[in-house]
């Protein structure tokens, strides 16, 4: 009885790890100000600023959704659909470029304090995320 318990909880603890290795840490997120790039001026468009909880929940669950590569790095041809400033509760910043239709049926971002790349695929989740910024 004693093996059966310790196999138990062998196996919880493993996949918690399991689940803390494979999701982002995209939480505590106070603020949210971005701006959308203007391919024909060449320029980014006005700050707007997101104070409203429901959509920086919306915006956090989209961002911890997306597939990080860690080892893969792009060259880009053109600029960033939108930039991001995410404004954490504990006074920190970060910046977050994402790129609408990076990729057929993908859109991907990239953190200017994490390494590599995320790539949204869910649908829904591109739509809400174009939605919510436009």
């Amino acid at each position: 009885m004693k093996k059966v318990i310790g196999v138990a909880i062998l196996v919880i603890i493993i996949f918690i790890v399991i689940i803390f290795m494979f999701t982002n840490d995209f939480s505590n997120i106070a603020k949210i100000e971005y701006q959308k790039y203007n391919y024909t001026n060449g320029s980014f468009g006005e700050v707007i600023i997101i104070n409203d909880k429901d959509r920086i929940k919306q915006i956090t669950k989209i961002l911890n959704k997306g597939k990080h590569y860690k080892k893969i790095v792009y060259k880009k041809a053109y600029r960033e659909t939108y930039k991001l400033i995410l404004m954490y509760e504990d006074g920190t910043t970060e910046v977050i470029r994402i790129w609408n239709g990076f990729g057929p049926d993908v859109d991907m971002f990239e953190s200017d304090t994490r390494y590599g790349v995320y790539k949204i695929k869910n649908k829904k989740s591109r739509e809400k995320l174009s939605e919510i910024l436009n």
